[in-house]
């Protein structure tokens, strides 16, 4: 789940809708890419800060929305876990992940039998590129810096020093 984007839809809805006349390819579009999410659940927002000042003032749909949010993470990292055979460190990155102490909070809320152990004071206040875990975590948390804009400067950096023009579509 993202800000506009549900992540897994069973294809029977969408098959659904198409048959009964509601929704046709372009539309099935728009609601999966721009009216899901955070945005479509909670009514308000895809924003994560918006979702939790609606909590803060008592709006379910936020709430909602936050929940089935946390739960996709807590399914992904236990889903992911099992299949690695456990954990050594887990990471929060990007915009979520660097600037809500509350998301990385509810993320590893039950899940300390994988020896995940947040350390909620310094949660509240990290800075970038730090350890969040307490020192008795088997598995270590981290707050990374995504420096998205630096990944993308790189390669279009490697790719005008390698003279090839780029491709025109």
């Amino acid at each position: 789940m993202m800000g506009t984007r549900f992540g897994s839809v069973h294809p029977g809805i969408l098959t659904y809708l198409m048959r009964q006349g509601q929704l046709d390819s372009r539309g099935i579009d728009k609601v999966l890419n721009e009216q899901s999410g955070l945005l479509g659940v909670s009514g308000l927002s895809s924003d994560m800060r918006d979702i939790l000042t609606g909590i803060e003032q008592g709006h379910k749909r936020a709430k909602l929305a936050f929940d089935i949010y946390v739960h996709r993470r807590r399914a992904a990292i236990g889903g992911m876990a099992a299949i690695l055979g456990g954990m050594d460190v887990l990471v929060f990155t990007a915009g979520v992940g660097e600037n809500s102490a509350e998301v990385r909070a509810a993320a590893c809320g039950g899940l300390e039998f994988l020896g995940l152990r947040l350390d909620s004071k310094t949660n509240a206040r990290p800075s970038l590129d730090q350890e969040i875990s307490t020192t008795d975590s088997s598995v270590r948390i981290l707050v990374i810096r995504a420096e998205e804009d630096w990944a993308i400067a790189k390669e279009c950096w490697k790719l005008a020093q390698s003279g090839t023009p780029a491709e025109k579509g």
